[in-house]
C-alpha cells in the first residue's frame, strides 16, 4: 500500500522518518509533497527511494492512505485539490486537532480519521491520538490501530477531549522540555555545574524516569512517595514547586482559547468554499 504525506514541515518530516525507520512503510511506497518542494527533497536526500511528488493531487492519485500535515488554514484548499482524486477505498488522515471530522467528511468521499502524533513516536514509542469518522467498521479500526502500533501506542479519544489530550501527548514534550531547560539553566547559574554536565544529568534522569513508567514500576503519586522522605531535600523542593500551582490551569486555558480561534477560522473557511 502506498502512503502519502502532504506537507513536510516539522511533523510531516517526523512522520516520514518514523514510517520508514519503524518499517511501517517501505521507502519506495512513501510519497511526499510540500508547497516548498525542497523540504520534501531533503527527506529524499536521506531516504533515496522515497517518491517526491510535484503537488498534493499527484499524491492523492497514487496513495490509499493519505496524511494531511499542513496548517489548519490550508486544509480547505488542500482538500478541494485532492477530492476529485479520491475514491471510497481511500483513507484521509488529519494530524491536527482544530479540523473536525465532519469538516473533512464534507469534502472528501472516503473514510477520514484524526491521528495526532507525538514527537516521541520518532523513537517508536509514546501515544498517538485516534478519533474515527463515520463508516469505519470494527475490522477497519483494528487494522488502522495495528498499523499505527508499529511506531506508537494508539489511544482513542473523543472530539470533546482532543484538545487537552493533544496538549498532554503532542505539546507535552515541548512543555516539559522547556521546564527541564529552565531547571538545567538554573543549576548552572546557581552552582559549579557546566551546561553540558547539567544537560547530561537531566537527559539521563528523563530516560530513567520514562523507563520506570514504561515498566509500570511506579505511578505519578507513588514515585513522589518513594523519592520524598520526611525532612529531606526533595520535600523542601516540592514545597517551592507548589508555589506554581495553577500554572497548568492557565496553560490549558490558553491552548483552548487558541483552539477556539482556529476552529472559528476554519468554520468560516469551510463555509466560504461553498459560496
Amino acid at each position: 500500500m502506498d502512503v502519502g504525506i502532504i506537507g513536510t514541515g516539522n511533523m510531516g518530516t517526523m512522520l516520514a522518518e518514523t514510517f520508514i525507520t519503524s518499517g511501517a512503510v517501505p521507502e519506495e511506497k512513501l510519497c511526499l509533497t510540500n508547497r516548498d518542494l525542497q523540504k520534501a527533497e531533503a527527506i529524499r536526500y536521506q531516504y533515496t527511494s522515497v517518491n517526491v511528488m510535484p503537488n498534493a493531487t499527484r499524491v492523492a492519485r497514487r496513495c490509499r492512505l493519505i496524511f494531511v500535515c499542513v496548517r489548519p488554514a490550508q486544509f480547505p484548499t488542500i482538500l478541494d485539490a485532492i477530492q476529485s482524486c479520491i475514491d471510497s477505498e481511500d483513507i484521509v488522515v488529519s494530524i491536527t486537532s482544530p479540523v473536525t471530522l465532519a469538516q473533512l467528511e464534507s469534502v472528501v468521499p472516503c473514510k477520514v480519521v484524526r491521528a495526532v502524533p507525538s514527537i516521541t513516536n520518532r523513537s517508536h514509542t509514546g501515544a498517538s491520538l485516534i478519533t474515527y469518522g463515520d463508516g469505519w467498521s470494527p475490522q477497519a479500526q483494528a487494522w488502522f490501530e495495528d498499523w499505527m502500533s508499529q511506531f506508537s501506542v494508539p489511544q482513542i479519544v473523543s472530539e470533546e477531549t482532543i484538545r487537552v489530550s493533544s496538549d498532554i501527548v503532542s505539546c507535552g514534550p515541548a512543555f516539559f522540555g522547556y521546564l527541564l531547560e529552565e531547571m538545567t539553566t538554573s543549576a548552572v547559574r546557581k552552582t559549579d555545574l557546566t551546561k553540558e554536565q547539567a544537560e547530561r544529568l537531566a537527559e539521563e534522569m528523563m530516560i530513567g524516569l520514562g523507563r520506570l513508567f514504561s515498566e509500570r514500576l511506579y505511578s505519578l503519586e507513588t514515585l513522589q512517595e518513594k523519592v520524598k522522605v520526611p525532612g529531606g531535600v526533595t520535600g523542601v523542593g516540592i514545597e517551592v514547586l507548589k508555589q506554581t500551582e495553577g500554572v497548568f490551569d492557565e496553560l490549558f486555558t490558553a491552548t483552548h482559547e487558541k483552539f477556539a480561534e482556529d476552529q472559528k477560522m476554519l468554520r468560516k473557511a469551510f463555509a466560504d468554499r461553498l459560496k
